[in-house]
C-alpha cells in the first residue's frame, strides 16, 4: 500500500489524542454499545436521539422499538437515522472528533443488519478538510491487518490537493460481518479551492 502523506499521520495522531472514537471491549462493538447482529431490543434506551426514517416520507420515531414504521428496502432492511443525545456529548454527534451522519439498518428479524457512518459535509471548512482521516482510525479500530484495499485514479475534472489524491476502498470480513471503509480526498480543476472533497464512509454489514 502506498505510504501515507506525513500530513495524514500528523492529523491522525491529533485525532487519536482527542478522545475515544468507538466503543471497545472483549467483543469489539461497532459504535458505542451498537454491534451489527445484536437484537434491536438490546440497544440502550438512552444516549441516542433524533430517530427518524431515512427512506420514504419524513417520520420521526419515539424509540428504537418503532423501527417497523420505516419502510423496508428490497433486501428487507429498515434505515433509521439517529444522533447522540444532547446530554451525552458536548460537541454534537461526532466520531473521533468528526461530525457524522449515522444510520442503523434493521432487518425483518428485529436484529441490527448494518451500521453506516458518514462524515458530514455541512460543517465548517476546518472540520470538513479532515473528513478523509476518519477512515484511518476506523481501520485501526477493527484491526490494521486483513484489509483488502483498492485505490482509484482521478477521473473527469478530479485533481490532487497539492500532491495528495485519495480515492480508496478497503474491506475486511470479521466473522458474521464485513466492514467497508471508503475514503476520498481531492479537488476539482478550475473550481473554488474550498469546494474540495474530503470524506469517509464506513459501512458495517451482516453477512448471511
Amino acid at each position: 500500500m502506498p505510504r501515507r502523506p506525513r500530513t495524514e499521520f500528523a492529523a491522525l495522531i491529533a485525532l487519536l489524542c482527542a478522545g475515544p472514537a468507538f466503543a471497545a471491549g472483549p467483543e469489539i462493538a461497532d459504535l458505542r454499545d451498537l454491534r451489527v447482529g445484536m437484537p434491536v431490543a438490546e440497544i440502550a434506551p438512552h444516549g441516542y436521539g433524533d430517530l427518524a426514517c431515512r427512506e420514504g416520507p419524513p417520520r420521526t420515531l419515539a424509540a428504537w422499538s418503532d423501527w417497523r414504521a420505516c419502510p423496508a428496502d428490497m433486501s428487507g432492511k429498515h434505515a433509521i437515522g439517529f444522533s447522540y443525545a444532547d446530554d451525552t456529548t458536548r460537541n454534537g454527534t461526532r466520531v473521533a472528533g468528526h461530525p457524522v451522519r449515522l444510520t442503523l439498518l434493521v432487518g425483518d428479524d428485529a436484529r441490527v443488519d448494518g451500521l453506516v457512518i458518514e462524515t458530514d459535509d455541512a460543517v465548517p471548512l476546518y472540520l470538513r478538510k479532515k473528513g478523509h482521516l476518519l477512515g484511518l482510525q476506523a481501520r485501526g479500530h477493527w484491526g490494521e491487518d486483513g484489509w483488502t484495499c483498492a485505490e482509484g485514479k482521478p477521473t473527469g475534472d478530479e485533481t490532487p490537493l497539492g500532491e495528495t489524491f485519495v480515492k480508496e476502498e478497503c474491506r475486511k470480513t470479521l466473522g458474521a460481518k464485513s466492514v467497508t471503509v471508503t475514503r476520498d480526498l481531492y479537488g476539482h480543476q478550475g473550481a473554488d479551492p474550498r469546494a474540495f472533497i474530503s470524506r469517509t464512509k464506513i459501512v458495517v454489514a451482516a453477512t448471511k
